[in-house]
């Protein structure tokens, strides 16, 4: 379950990073511009978004990881079987990603509709380690890196870890 949610709020996060990019530009032209009077609203809608898509990937990732630990155990154990669950799950649920992005507008809701595929393509990547099967994300598995052991390191060493902990 905790890889299920580790799983979570980095599809959040990665929205999350996205919608505050896109807002804070947003707030940037307003600024440059000097519509001062709208930079409140845009802030308000940041935030929302931001949150709401933390909000969604949390709940994507414990109900994905709640799915995949209540699965029958002849499901689980067949790559392609877990695989399709748990993409289907995860492409599901990023629904709740959808509706968050109504509060930018239409382009924003076509983007995250494109996307569903995507996350359900990664979620069953990922879906062994999120059952506990198997260990190929480092990611998901906690105590894998611990900050003690990066901070120990040289630059040159972090700059590796972190490579290293995003490309398995």
């Amino acid at each position: 379950m905790i890889r299920g949610l580790r799983f979570g709020l980095l599809v959040g996060g990665v929205c999350a990073l996205g919608w505050g990019a896109v807002w804070t530009a947003s707030v940037m032209v307003a600024a440059v511009l000097g519509h001062w009077h709208d930079v409140p609203s845009v802030l308000v809608s940041e935030v929302i978004l931001a949150g709401g898509s933390l909000f969604a990937g949390v709940v994507l990732g414990l109900l994905l990881g709640a799915t995949l630990a209540v699965a029958p155990d002849w499901l689980t154990s067949r790559g392609l079987l877990r695989r399709l669950l748990a993409g289907l799950v995860a492409g599901t649920l990023f629904l709740g990603e959808v509706l968050v992005s109504m509060e930018g507008g239409i382009l924003p809701v076509l983007s995250m509709i494109l996307c569903m595929p995507v996350v359900g393509a990664v979620a069953a990547a990922c879906s062994g380690d999120i059952a506990g099967s198997s260990r190929r994300h480092a990611w998901l598995w906690p105590g894998t890196l611990l900050r003690a052991d990066v901070r120990a390191l040289a630059w040159r060493g972090k700059v590796r870890a972190v490579v290293e902990l995003l490309w398995n």
